[in-house]
């Protein structure tokens, strides 16, 4: 006689940067296990690539390659609440003595940091204007791989981020030119234009958790700010 079938619960959540509706399960036995096995290699990379493999089979008709950082952070963390719990133990170590401390974090607490509201159309001139896109996970680290030069690393970041490029009338699509024809395009913006760029980016939403403990040594009170997914691992 073949054994039931066990059905996973279906949830769904509001993804931060454009408020759309996915549906997701949490994570199996199986996928726990390598899960795991990721947490205690310490590898950024190999973490990162596991909450991609992850959220790309627990949810429902997305791309985790084409999300943003926040929306990317934010559905690893709802996975990782339906599936093991909604606190995790980390160590951090104090910023007075430097001794390290463990301690619990509710991981319900994290709330997505909106900075002000920068437009996706960034206007150049009078008649050429650039249409943006927030930067996916995996485009900043294609972006900043092996990258010796923090400026060359923005002006990639910049490359990946540019949906398209408005001429009046016109509009040119990322198919529309090369990569030597938008490098070209790039050189040729004034600093001006450039801070507009990089004020779009910056106004990139976040995901933090604000914590606060004292320290087992020294007494101190510690306030923190956890970022990254690597807070979000355990």
């Amino acid at each position: 006689m073949a054994l039931p079938k066990l059905e996973a619960p279906k949830h769904n959540c509001v993804l931060p940067s454009n408020n759309q509706t996915v549906y997701y399960r949490p994570f199996l036995v199986g996928e726990q296990k390598i899960l795991l096995m990721a947490q205690e290699e310490d590898n950024p990379e190999t973490q990162i690539r596991e909450m991609i493999r992850l959220i790309n089979v627990c949810v429902d008709d997305i791309v985790a390659e084409d999300l943003s950082a926040v929306d990317l952070e934010f559905l690893f963390l709802q996975l990782r609440i339906k599936s093991v719990g909604e606190t995790s133990d980390i160590g951090l170590e104090c910023e007075f003595c430097q001794e390290p401390n463990e301690l619990t974090v509710n991981l319900d607490s994290a709330t997505v940091v909106r900075p002000e509201v920068v437009e996706d159309i960034i206007q150049l001139t009078p008649a050429i204007a650039i249409k943006m896109s927030q930067p996916s996970y995996t485009n900043v680290a294609k972006a900043t791989e092996g990258s010796k030069s923090e400026a060359n690393s923005v002006f990639e970041i910049i490359k990946t981020c540019i949906d398209s490029i408005i001429d009046g009338d016109e509009i040119h699509t990322k198919d529309d030119f090369t990569s030597k024809e938008l490098n070209d395009f790039l050189d040729t913006m004034d600093l001006k234009m450039l801070d507009k760029i990089q004020e779009y980016l910056s106004s990139v939403p976040s995901l933090e958790i604000n914590t606060s403990y004292t320290c087992e040594k020294c007494s101190e009170v510690n306030d923190t700010v956890l970022k990254g997914v690597g807070n979000f691992f355990g």
